[in-house]
């Protein structure tokens, strides 16, 4: 069960591409841009009741990857999977 994740991102456009490619595999459509009350863009991927957004740090420290995080997206079959990793990959 997937509601929402939220990872922080240095450079917004250029993950915008990544994820726009890779949650496209998926079904998700264009990102909703959100510019929060603190004036932090951020970058709302919504399909099949789940959310995945990109946000710059609202903190305004530099985005670093979570120790031991992990996300899971959900895939229809095996041949799904490896599209979305070939073109993560890419």
């Amino acid at each position: 069960m997937l509601n929402h994740v939220v990872v922080g991102s240095n450079d917004l456009e250029r993950s915008k591409q990544f994820y726009d490619a890779v949650l496209g595999i998926l079904g998700a459509g264009e990102p909703h841009r959100n510019i929060a009350p603190s004036g932090h863009t951020r970058l709302f991927y919504r399909h099949d009741g789940s959310t995945f957004c990109v946000s710059e740090p609202i903190d305004d420290e530099v985005a670093t990857p979570a120790n031991g995080g992990t996300i899971g997206f959900k895939c229809d079959s095996a041949e799904q999977v490896q599209e979305f990793h070939d073109v993560a990959i890419k």
